[in-house]
């Protein structure tokens, strides 16, 4: 399936130029009106109704070697809701949509996307991430498997399959997720 071409002007439009051929890969989806996880996401849309700042790269980095270090952790009563950037630095743990939201939240930065996808083609369990749109471009934030943020065009194209992300503007369905299947029950997303 296409990328959209509203996603494809998107991305060019905030990468601008020659940085957008290094970062073609990453699927900004299209606007949607709802996703299956939407009656799950309260404290997401809790944190994202409070972003205002723009953070910079040391204040990424800083944070992602500090999620990174909080011990993975995963609750089976609750699967698909988060939880509370406030319960996850308390404990110091989480599991991937909790760093993952415990991170946008420290990060306060309005350009960055909750992510809910597959962190490798084939896995048969969904995996949350994000992207943010720093001073540098795109990267991708992942505190539950990495230390520092990553660039797009150096991810394989079987990594970070996104299906569906959801930033302070609105949600999204992305075409290069819906090709690899939609999220089954037992995700724990």
């Amino acid at each position: 399936m296409k990328r959209s071409i509203l996603s494809r002007l998107f991305l060019a439009f905030c990468l601008g130029g020659a940085t957008a051929n290094l970062h073609a890969e990453l699927d900004l989806g299209s606007p949607t009106s709802r996703t299956p996880y939407d009656q799950y996401l309260g404290p997401l849309w809790s944190v994202f109704g409070r972003l205002s700042g723009k953070a910079d790269m040391a204040t990424a980095a800083q944070l992602m070697r500090q999620g990174h270090g909080f011990r993975y952790s995963y609750n089976k009563v609750q699967p698909y809701v988060p939880q509370t950037p406030e319960e996850t630095e308390a404990m110091k743990s989480g599991d991937c949509k909790a760093k993952s939201l415990w991170l946008a939240s420290k990060l306060n930065d309005r350009g960055v996307r909750f992510v809910i996808g597959k962190a490798k083609q084939g896995e048969s369990m969904s995996h949350a991430w994000l992207v943010w749109n720093g001073p540098e471009g795109w990267l991708i934030l992942d505190a539950t498997m990495y230390s520092s943020p990553l660039s797009p065009d150096r991810v394989s194209r079987t990594e970070f399959i996104p299906t569906y992300s959801y930033s302070s503007s609105g949600k999204y369905a992305h075409a290069v997720g819906a090709e690899t299947g939609a999220p089954k029950n037992g995700d724990h997303l």
